[in-house]
C-alpha cells in the first residue's frame, strides 16, 4: 500500500503529515516524535529565522522569497533523510509548496521539478477541524482562509498522483495509532 501509484516500498520511508493548518498535525507529531524521526514544518522555521533576522521571506512581505526559502528547507531535509534506512515523519514536504504557490499565485514550476525527484511512501491527510482550530503569532489565517489553503495543498497532492489517506477526527493518541498502523510500524 503506497500513496503514489507506482511508488516502491523501501527500507527507508518518507511519511508525510499534511492538511490546512490547524487541524491537529503538530500535536500528533509531539506524540510519534518520541518513537520516531520526524522532520518539522519549513514553514515555521523559516518564519522564525526571517523574522529574528529582520528579513522579508515572509508571506506577508515577500511570498516568493518565502516560498524558495521554504523550498529550499523542505528539499534539504527530504534529501538528509534518505541517508538513512529510517522511516521519517514530515511535518509537511516538497508537494505542500505547490499549496503555498497556488495560495500566492506564484509559479510553482522549481517546486513541480524538486517533486519529481523526491517520492513519498505515505500522505496522511488531516481535515479541517473546527473544533480545534485557534489562530497564534504564526497562524493567523481565519477558519475559512485555513480551509482555502488545504484544499490548494489537498489539490496540489493530488496532481502528483499521491493517494491521501484521511486521518479521523479522534484523539490524538488514537490518531497516531491509525497512522502507524497503516505504515507498518
Amino acid at each position: 500500500m503506497c500513496c503514489r501509484k507506482g511508488t516502491q516500498m523501501t527500507l527507508n520511508r518518507q511519511i508525510v503529515l499534511t492538511g490546512p493548518p490547524g487541524s491537529g498535525k503538530s500535536t500528533v507529531l509531539d506524540l510519534l516524535k518520541e518513537s520516531r524521526t520526524v522532520v518539522p514544518e519549513a514553514a515555521r522555521r523559516v518564519l522564525a529565522r526571517e523574522r529574528a533576522s529582520g528579513g522579508r521571506g515572509t508571506g506577508e512581505q515577500d511570498p516568493a522569497l518565502f516560498v524558495s526559502l521554504m523550498l529550499d528547507f523542505a528539499c534539504r531535509d527530504y534529501d538528509e533523510t534518505k541517508k538513512t534506512d529510517q522511516t521519517v515523519i514530515f511535518d509537511r514536504s516538497v508537494p505542500d509548496l505547490i499549496g503555498f504557490a497556488a495560495h500566492y499565485d506564484l509559479d510553482d514550476s522549481a517546486t513541480l521539478q524538486a517533486c519529481s525527484t523526491r517520492p513519498l511512501t505515505f500522505v496522511f491527510w488531516f481535515p479541517h477541524w473546527p473544533e480545534i482550530y485557534t489562530q497564534d503569532a504564526e497562524r493567523r489565517a481565519t477558519a475559512d482562509e485555513a480551509t482555502a489553503f488545504g484544499n490548494h495543498v489537498r489539490n496540489g497532492y493530488e496532481s502528483l498522483g499521491y493517494d491521501l489517506i484521511d486521518v479521523p477526527q479522534i484523539a490524538p493518541s488514537a490518531r497516531a495509532e491509525f497512522i502507524m498502523s497503516r505504515v507498518g510500524h
